[in-house]
Formats: C-alpha cells, structure tokens, sequence
C-alpha cells in the first residue's frame, strides 16, 4: 500500500471482524476493557480531548535518546558483584502534533538475551506512528547477561521448578519485565514535556518485546515494581515509582505467556481480568520459536475476561513476520487500524 493511502472503513472491519476474529466468537465487541489504575482501581476513558491523529505520514519525526532510568548488572545470578547501569530508549517525536498526544511503547526481542531498540522494523514502526501524531518510544532493558536483581521468589521457582539449561533465560524474565514497566512510568513522568495524553499509551512488542507489552497490559501495578526491596536495589529510585505503568492497547506479535504463569504459580492468582486492555494477537502457525500454542492461549484468556481482542492467525508462517500481512493490511496499518478503533481517536487526513 502507498503511504498516501488508506484502507476504507469497509476493508479495516472486514479485517477486524472476519471470520478468525472476535466476530466469529459471537459477535465483535469494540467496547474494550477499563485502564487500572496505580492503586488497583479502574477508570474511564479521560474527560479531556480525545487525541487527533493523521490517516497519512504528515509531520517531521525527531529522534532523540534517553535515560529512562537504571538497573543493577550482577556478575553472578542472585548475588555477587553489582553495577549500576543505564536503560536507554530511544524517543521518536512529531513535530507540530497537536497537544494531547497518543503514545506508542515498542519493545524489542531477542528472547532475552539479544536485540536492541535500534532494530530497523522497530524504528519503521515507530517512524509509521509518530509522522501520525503518536509519540513513539523503543526501549532497551537488561538482558540474560546482565543478571539483574531478583526477588527471593523467583530465585526459589527457578531453582526448584526450572530445567538447568533454561534458568538463564527464565531468570531474564523478570528484570526485563522491571525494566519495561520503568519505561512506562518514565513516559508518564516527561508527559507534558512531549504533550502526551497518557489515557492513549499502547503497548507493542515482537516475539519476546511482545511477552513484556502483555505485562505492561495485564499484570497487576504492584508486579515487578514491588518485590525487590530499595534497599537490595537501590536503583529503583531512578524509575520514577511515584508514576503509573499502565496502558490502554496492547499489539502482541508473536508473544507468550511466561510470566503470567510464573506469577500464578508464586501466588496461585491468575492476572487476567475484566480490566485488561483490548489486545491484537498476531502470530504465526507454523512458529517454532514461539509456539501458536501461547496465541491461542492469550485468546482464550480474553474470551473468558470478555474483552475486546482480534486474533490473525498466520497460516503456515513462521517466527518474526515483520513483512506479513492481513487482510491487505501491512502490520503497522493493522496495529493502527486497531488503536485508532480501540481507543476512539479523532482521525483526520
């Protein structure tokens, strides 16, 4: 599709709600899900002016990097010797927006030991938001050899209930996790730098990105916030605690579920509820990496939640599809498309 162009109403509801979507389920339900908030309540959709964004590439996009907070590097899994360091993202601006902006978090992969916030599809995309009128992020955050700070419970599961040859990896899980809600709270607390309307926060991500944009989406604000005492790390004061974490979509390309079930099995409680954001699910049928297994569970969850999903199942392809599309719909027009739909936004062209 030519940048200049935009797929009719008609072709993004045949899309949203053929017949491997929610339609097909019992109707398409677009009313999606309320936003917790920081103390565990929900809200409404703010009483201030919904977000105006462009059909088309409109303004110039600046690129700047940050620091949104720090994290501690171990040099041996639960211990040893620390080294504070910087979690960067990189933030990508429209210039000449309107005020009140809808903000995109995007979150690499690499399961957890590689990957970067610079990856070229992940720079695309955020390129594709901001010239709309989304301020974009893609963030870093620690990786396998870092050996960032765990909480005791985890330490404990890991040891008892995981294979030797997967500790490392699962263990990555959780400072990621830590690292990418910081992100969230960092976009809350530069708001008004960057004009942003924080009722208008998504949350994308591919394959292990995506594993952390469902925690942004469904885990509760006290998760990977609150187990690790200040005291064993002392850099969760550059983090911005005071802010929230929470989003209003989440774009899930070929994610898992991982540490929703690590966080149920330390508490028996599972984090999907009637307050989760809507989700677009992605994924590819014949993934090896990721299995189509944890789509169709994320799925089943939203079904029993009753909030808003679409789910595009891609058949016979593999892991990390940037390139595919739905319906007609190159993943960034999809992702649009669903936010656009999902959170009501002014459009114009």
């Amino acid at each position: 599709m030519k940048p200049s162009a935009w797929p009719s109403v008609d072709k993004v509801m045949r899309v949203l709600c053929g017949a491997v979507l929610l339609g097909a389920l019992g109707g398409c339900d677009r009313t999606g899900g309320t936003v917790r908030d920081d103390a565990g309540a929900t809200e409404g959709v703010s009483s201030s002016a919904v977000p105006s964004v462009r059909r088309n590439a409109t303004y110039p996009v600046l690129s700047s990097t940050h620091v949104y907070g720090k994290g501690l590097q171990h040099s041996t899994w639960g211990g040893g010797t620390t080294t504070p360091v910087d979690l960067l993202l990189d933030l990508f601006e429209p210039q000449g927006a309107p005020a009140g902006r809808p903000a995109l978090v995007i979150i690499h992969g690499g399961g957890f030991s590689s990957g970067s916030r610079t990856q070229a599809e992940l720079r695309s995309f955020a390129k594709y938001f901001a010239s709309r009128g989304w301020v974009s992020i893609s963030i870093d955050y620690r990786l396998a050899g870092h050996r960032g700070t765990l909480p005791s419970q985890w330490v404990q599961y890991i040891q008892n209930e995981v294979p030797a040859a997967r500790q490392g990896q699962t263990a990555a899980l959780y400072p990621a996790a830590r690292d990418a809600k910081a992100a969230v709270r960092w976009l809350y607390a530069n708001a008004a730098t960057y004009q942003i309307n924080t009722d208008y926060v998504t949350a994308m991500g591919g394959s292990a990105g995506a594993y952390l944009a469902i925690v942004l989406g469904v885990t509760d604000p006290r998760d990977f916030r609150d187990e690790v005492p200040a005291s064993a790390d002392p850099t969760l004061a550059t983090t911005h605690l005071d802010q929230p974490s929470r989003v209003r979509t989440v774009i899930d390309h070929w994610g898992g579920l991982e540490h929703l079930r690590i966080l149920e099995a330390l508490d028996g409680r599972s984090r999907f509820d009637s307050s989760d954001p809507p989700v677009s699910i992605v994924h590819g049928t014949a993934d090896a990496t990721v299995p189509f297994s944890e789509a169709e569970a994320l799925r089943d969850a939203y079904v029993s939640t009753g909030v808003a999903f679409d789910f595009h199942p891609l058949e016979g392809v593999g892991h990390g599809p940037w390139t595919a599309t739905v319906g007609g719909l190159t993943l960034e027009e999809l992702a649009m498309a669903f936010v656009i739909e999902q959170q009501a936004l002014t459009v114009s062209e």
